[in-house]
């Protein structure tokens, strides 16, 4: 007998998908994967464009809450830990410290992870790489 998961991550091969990954799994929480072909541009047309319009990875769909459709791995995260994190073990009780744990995926989305990406792919920057690098 089979079971329906709660959750489709359309993912690719790329570092946001994992850290989704890694919430799921520590939650518990049930999913499948659908690998979308970024090398063909599967990801900049429909359908995948009618779930995330702005045509980057990772896409969370929720069939427990109604199909509900989030995307950015930041936005996901913060989805998953708010919404599903009901016995705290990813959060806090405290509020401040909720915000201390914000501010370090904020630091890891907007400042860390950017870095990373360049180290990691740097021919997806072409040319931007010359000025950065």
């Amino acid at each position: 007998m089979s079971t329906t998961p709660q959750f489709t991550l359309y993912t690719h091969v790329g570092p946001n998908p994992w850290k989704v990954v890694i919430i799921l799994e520590e939650l518990g929480l049930s999913y499948c994967t659908v690998s979308v072909d970024t090398s063909s541009g599967d990801h900049k047309k429909p359908p995948y464009t009618t779930l995330n319009p702005n045509g980057r990875m990772p896409t969370l769909v929720d069939h427990a809450n109604g199909n509900f459709v989030i995307w950015e791995s930041g936005a996901i995260i913060l989805y998953l830990v708010e919404k599903y994190d009901t016995e705290k073990k990813l959060s806090f009780e405290k509020f401040e410290s909720n915000a201390i744990a914000k501010q370090y995926l904020m630091f890891q989305m907007s400042g860390q992870g950017p870095y990373f990406g360049i180290v990691f792919y740097p021919s997806a920057l072409g040319s931007a790489w010359l000025t950065i690098g």
